[in-house]
């Protein structure tokens, strides 16, 4: 049974729902495919920063996701050492505040407003095979709900299921062309909040105590809060064979954190993950493309992911949406968006290569925000906000300005692991970094030292496994890259 449209699109949360809303709106017939049933739950941080709560108004999903009250949050406080920095987020567009939206309300939003919009989403269907047709992407065969084959045929077939992406696999483009390991995991629950309509209850937390960051988000719907551990990798094992013992240990560790913390009541059980490497996959070819982390992940560390994946997907649709009549210029667009996301996303991808590193906060970062008094401005912020790059935020003057600042301090005061050698090699991650986007390189498979982390021996991923079906004339893909959890 053959049917046919524009655009087909395999996953629908954030960046596949996205796309596929902004598609239809340009008159484009979409249709979505995904395994799941929403609401279903996806391992993630679950932040949005102003620019992600815009992605989500501009697609037409915000005013569904407000409907489950969650909380605002204007507010960034940093606790580092014996310093506290509090801002206001700059804001983009219209939105000022964060959000954190567990997934089996947002995912669900998603699909709505995908909906609403004019596009097709066909929940509890799986995706078996890329259809070629002259060495082009054409169309790709799923199985339904039933379990009957069926094929679809379309200008654009667009893959955004995840880091185990079968898409990718079928199109010969699972192994990443650089990868750096993470050095953190994570490790969550939810509680109700005591602190539900105060200051403190409408304020992102981030808690550094050595090298094990904390982190504690007002949720939703409102009265839940969201808290978060990323110490060194290996405590996610721990945290599965004695959860409570761990949750213990870690708040003994972090006791500015137990203390925002203290009286929260109705924990979840925990969840957490090890493995949140970082990556880039090829992600265009001629009649495809790779959305979200399909073509690139980065660190959960700094929360960036979410964002990402809405945006990328905004824009492949505003970039592919007028030539998909036209399969030179939609290769030739879809190239380009693919070097245009790269831009975007690099700076926050070395940034969340840095802070996985499992040390305590860089000394002149440290430096930095003890030097920075408390106000409404937006500054550090935008670190984590994407109002301004790293390089942008951290400059080489200011950084500079920090250095000298801490090793100004008394010996006693000197932020921990402040050194020659540790400074020396910081700056020259800082200065690789700046190299790199300067020099605008595509699908660059030169690492910068110090921010990647390669792994002894390269990874062998392995997709998500499809559903049993009939042998098929799709071209075999590479030997396959190790598997990332989804």
């Amino acid at each position: 049974m053959d049917e046919r449209c524009d655009v087909v699109i395999v996953g629908s949360r954030l960046a596949g729902a996205t796309a596929a809303a902004h598609l239809a709106r340009a008159g484009r017939r979409v249709v979505v495919l995904d395994r799941s049933h929403f609401p279903s739950n996806q391992l993630s941080t679950h932040l949005l920063f102003p620019s992600g709560v815009h992605e989500l108004q501009r697609m037409g999903a915000l005013d569904g996701i407000l409907a489950s009250d969650p909380v605002k949050s204007p507010w960034l406080s940093l606790q580092i050492e014996d310093s506290e920095l509090n801002e206001r987020w700059r804001p983009s567009g219209p939105i000022d505040y964060c959000m954190c939206v567990p997934r089996t309300i947002q995912d669900i939003e998603l699909v709505r407003a995908a909906r609403a919009a004019g596009a097709e989403v066909r929940e509890r269907h799986r995706f078996l095979g890329v259809v070629w047709r002259g060495g082009r992407a054409s169309g790709v065969r799923y199985a339904g709900p039933d379990g009957e084959e069926r094929t679809i045929h379309a200008e654009l077939v667009v893959g955004a299921d995840g880091r185990r992406s079968s898409v990718a696999a079928a199109v010969g483009s699972f192994r990443p062309y650089r990868s750096s390991r993470n050095g953190r995991g994570l490790v969550f629950r939810y509680g109700q909040d005591p602190l539900v309509g105060t200051r403190a209850g409408e304020t992102i937390y981030q808690f550094w105590e050595g090298d094990s960051l904390g982190f504690l988000f007002p949720s939703a719907p409102r009265g839940k809060a969201l808290m978060l551990f990323m110490g060194a990798a290996e405590e996610a094992s721990l945290a599965k064979s004695d959860p409570e013992g761990y949750w213990a240990d870690k708040m003994a560790r972090h006791p500015r954190m137990a203390a925002r913390a203290e009286g929260m009541t109705d924990l979840t059980p925990l969840a957490s993950t090890g493995a949140t490497s970082a990556y880039f996959r090829a992600s265009s070819g001629p009649g495809w493309a790779l959305l979200g982390d399909a073509g690139h992940f980065k660190d959960p560390v700094i929360g960036q992911g979410q964002r990402d994946a809405m945006w990328s997907g905004r824009v492949l649709a505003e970039t592919t949406a007028p030539l998909l009549a036209d399969p030179a210029e939609l290769d030739r667009a879809l190239r380009q968006w693919e070097q245009r996301r790269d831009r975007e996303c690099l700076p926050s991808y070395h940034f969340g290569n840095i802070e996985t590193r499992v040390e305590p906060v860089a000394p002149v970062f440290a430096e930095l925000v003890r030097r920075s008094p408390s106000h409404p401005t937006p500054d550090l912020g935008d670190l984590f906000g994407r109002a301004r790059s790293m390089p942008q935020v951290l400059s080489l003057t200011r950084m500079t300005a920090g250095l000298l600042g801490a090793m100004a301090r008394p010996h006693t005061e000197r932020p921990e692991g402040l050194s020659f050698e540790h400074t020396v090699r910081d700056l020259k991650v800082h200065l690789g970094v700046r190299r790199e986007l300067l020099s605008r390189r595509f699908r660059s498979h030169v690492l910068v030292s110090g921010s990647e982390h390669p792994y002894a021996e390269p990874p062998t991923f392995r997709a998500a496994a499809p559903v049993a079906r009939k042998p098929s004339p799709t071209p075999k893909r590479t030997a396959a890259p190790e598997e990332v959890p989804a």
